[in-house]
């Protein structure tokens, strides 16, 4: 039989499907997404990290990799080889946990008319959003710390350094920003897909470009083959500018998302502690931690009873973004669009 606090949180799951107040909407999180899309890819040994049941475990496990190295080219042939040897290199993740609490009150439930489940769901939804904006600002600082430095080849745009590290496309070439983003990808031998995530003011020049037919005067489609397009509002965008982009070839950005063995297993009813997990209610990682503590409390400030029933809970998980080390440059690089 199941008991009440249960049946309660299967049915917020299953409200979480349908949201009809829009004050909950979610963004785009890009640049989340644009980590988690190909992580199993970049990070090789990904799914041992779910498997691992200790703490220590997971927080010393390394990603190696193998970088590049160069070598003398002799002009002949030789009798006694004494080539280099090539080693690997490790890099070492850094989690962030990221847990938001709230509670559901019996006595605020049953004088409401949404009922219990419907609060849950709710509430699931509200602390996704605030755990979401967190992980979302935390991705980005991760590009901006991973950008490249240096003005590599940029001969279509205008280099900006002195800390700020991007590459300008004038206003009057707008009609091939993205083909000049990748034409230029292209000379610092990046010649694969690209992920690029826009600020969201970018939208409407992608948009209104991938719509021009083949039988309009100015056909713009041919620049959106092998790209994935990303959407974050949360891109710091100058007013110079009529959009910000940062752009890398496809399978270079990764993340890890964990959460704690009891919570994957799940142990219920430990005293009046429950671990367990939920599906991520906007379908970006694998699961997400719940941690449900059942109390007596008084409710007599929210309008209840002075002896009340009261569940606390904790959804939370932890991140570590990962973006590979290279001797050949850094992988990510920022574009802007001038206004002018």
């Amino acid at each position: 039989m199941a008991y009440y606090g249960e049946t309660v949180l299967l049915d917020a799951l299953a409200d979480l499907s349908e949201q009809a107040n829009k004050d909950l909407r979610a963004p785009a999180y890009g640049v989340t997404r644009a980590f988690n899309d190909n992580k199993r890819n970049v990070i090789q040994n990904y799914d041992t990290f779910q498997k691992m049941e200790a703490e220590v475990d997971l927080r010393s496990t390394r990603i190696d990799y193998l970088n590049r190295s160069t070598g003398t080219i002799n002009s002949s042939r030789a009798s006694d080889f004494t080539g280099q040897t090539d080693t690997s290199v490790s890099d070492t993740l850094t989690f962030v946990t990221y847990a938001r609490e709230f509670s559901i009150r019996d006595d605020v439930a049953r004088n409401n008319t949404q009922q219990a489940s419907k609060m849950l769901a709710y509430a699931i939804k509200n602390a996704r959003l605030d755990i979401g904006a967190s992980i979302e600002a935390a991705g980005l600082v991760v590009l901006e710390a991973y950008r490249n430095t240096v003005d590599v080849s940029s001969p279509m745009s205008t280099w900006n350094g002195a800390s700020t590290y991007y590459n300008l496309v004038a206003n009057e070439d707008q009609d091939r920003y993205f083909n000049i983003i990748e034409t230029e990808m292209g000379m610092r031998d990046y010649n694969g897909s690209l992920q690029i995530i826009n600020y969201g003011t970018l939208n409407e020049l992608v948009k209104w470009q991938a719509n021009q037919g083949s039988a309009n005067s100015v056909n713009l489609t041919f620049q959106y083959g092998n790209k994935q397009f990303y959407t974050s509002n949360t891109i710091t965008n100058s007013s110079d500018h009529v959009g910000t982009t940062y752009v890398c070839e496809e399978n270079s950005l990764a993340l890890v998302d964990w959460i704690p063995a009891k919570n994957r297993i799940g142990l219920p009813k430990h005293a009046a502690f429950s671990f367990t997990s939920i599906p991520d209610p906007f379908g970006i990682f694998d699961t997400m931690a719940l941690g449900i503590q059942q109390k007596v409390e008084s409710s007599a400030s929210y309008g209840g009873n002075s002896q009340d029933a009261v569940w606390h809970y904790e959804l939370s998980l932890d991140v570590a973004f990962y973006i590979p080390t290279l001797t050949t440059g850094k992988l990510v690089n920022k574009y802007a669009l001038s206004k002018t």
